[in-house]
């Protein structure tokens, strides 16, 4: 039997490791100088690594990101875990892509009741749990998962690791405790001026002891519930950065995407509806799943014309950036992508949540300072930024320090975010 590092070399003529992951398909990773590139299945970088070799990224790639490597002898494997065994097995996987906002809104409403002393703070935050729940029970009883166990088994430990962190700052004594996942939601609840591009918290806390250097007792809390230890950090439009860099990134999109519909004689009016039209039912006539949903000439063109979008819009915000100071672009670095600033009006923290449910690891969470971390310091100590494209629409943040050494800070990704015809989001990637 070959040796992990012998299937390695049997890839590298070609450049290409091939890794794979039974729900979210195959990935590729592509070497190029001191960088490696890894794509999914539509041709997208999820994820960029420099000044690492190949054991070093394959290792990362399997241990962090449960992906499993491929060589030429695992291809009938492979073949058999990508298509799901049987009906019932491709329904869930199918469904379970549409759950993530539920589990995510299902988690931040039970941090707070834990964070609230095992009470709901009010009816709405109540009907709202319980709206989230039943759509998450519904597909536990359907598919036979463990969706619900999974967020209620995360929760307490993310309340207790937010707690445990918040104490070292100096923060004691809960007073009172807000769900803020809605816009607007920050100020009309507690009187700081905060939007949610500024600010990401989900639940704010009013402790009654604070630190000496704290204007107020509140800390916010950005929550994550995910199976995977790397997070994205930042999923905004392209509105905003288009204004900052002096580029129509919205129109640009709505013109591109105005002019397939047009090509193509498309029925729908609106690209929301177009959008509708071009991915096609799920159910056929009869009630069963389509097998045309996603899948037809169209909407492959539409893909096509999606990476195309993407990659024009990619290319006008790396000429900005280009064009940018480098306090302009540091400065902006922060406060869009990293969100950290030790004098914000309302400072937070990032929780995550992982493990619980019908996972073999027992659920933890981890509590990290958007302003106190690695990749703030790194950037704010920069003296020379880089931004440099990577794959089709990607590109990666670097900084310099004063001895000229680069370290990569996180990736950045233009993608559309539901298919052809949708709103382009740019994400920040670790």
């Amino acid at each position: 039997m070959k040796s992990f590092s012998q299937f390695l070399k049997e890839s590298e003529g070609e450049g290409i490791h091939t890794l794979f992951h039974p729900v979210r398909g195959m990935y590729k990773v592509n070497k190029d100088g001191e960088y490696h590139h890894v794509k999914n299945d539509e041709g997208e970088v999820t994820h960029t690594f420099v000044g690492k070799n190949d054991d070093e990224v394959i290792n990362i790639l399997k241990h962090e990101h449960d992906l499993i490597y491929a060589g030429k002898m695992h291809e009938e494997y492979i073949i058999e875990l990508k298509a799901p065994k049987t009906a019932a097995e491709q329904a869930r996987s199918k469904a379970s892509a549409g759950l993530n906002p539920h589990r995510g809104a299902y988690n931040e409403a039970l941090v707070a009741y834990h964070l609230n002393g095992g009470n709901w703070i009010n009816k709405e935050h109540k009907d709202f749990a319980e709206q989230h729940r039943k759509i998450l029970s519904d597909f536990d009883k359907k598919h036979g998962s463990q969706e619900v166990k999974t967020q209620e088994n995360r929760a307490p430990e993310q309340a207790k690791s937010f707690l445990g962190h918040a104490k070292q700052r100096g923060y004691e004594g809960i007073g009172s405790v807000h769900h803020t996942a809605k816009p607007g939601d920050i100020e009309a609840k507690t009187g700081i001026k905060a939007t949610q591009q500024e600010n990401p918290s989900d639940v704010v806390v009013k402790f009654k002891k604070k630190p000496s250097v704290a204007k107020h007792g509140y800390l916010g809390l950005s929550l994550k519930s995910s199976s995977s230890k790397d997070i994205g950090f930042h999923n905004g439009g392209v509105g905003e950065i288009g204004k900052l860099i002096g580029h129509d990134l919205s129109g640009h999109v709505q013109r591109e995407q105005e002019k397939f519909m047009k090509n193509n004689k498309m029925s729908s009016k609106s690209r929301a509806a177009a959008a509708k039209e071009i991915a096609g039912e799920k159910k056929d006539a009869q009630g069963n799943d389509s097998p045309l949903y996603r899948k037809s000439a169209l909407y492959e063109k539409g893909l096509e014309h999606a990476r195309r979008i993407n990659k024009q819009v990619r290319d006008k915000i790396h000429e900005g950036y280009h064009m940018m100071s480098h306090d302009e672009l540091k400065n902006h670095l922060m406060k869009t992508f990293i969100k950290g600033n030790s004098e914000q009006a309302l400072p937070y923290v990032k929780t995550h949540g992982t493990g619980g449910g019908d996972s073999k690891k027992k659920a933890s969470a981890h509590t990290s300072d958007p302003s106190d971390n690695d990749m703030y310091h790194q950037l704010k100590n920069a003296k020379k930024i880089h931004i440099e494209k990577s794959g089709d629409a990607g590109m990666t943040a670097h900084a310099e320090d004063e001895h000229g050494n680069k370290k990569r800070l996180f990736g950045i990704q233009v993608k559309h975010g539901n298919g052809p015809l949708t709103n382009v989001k740019v994400l920040g990637q670790p």
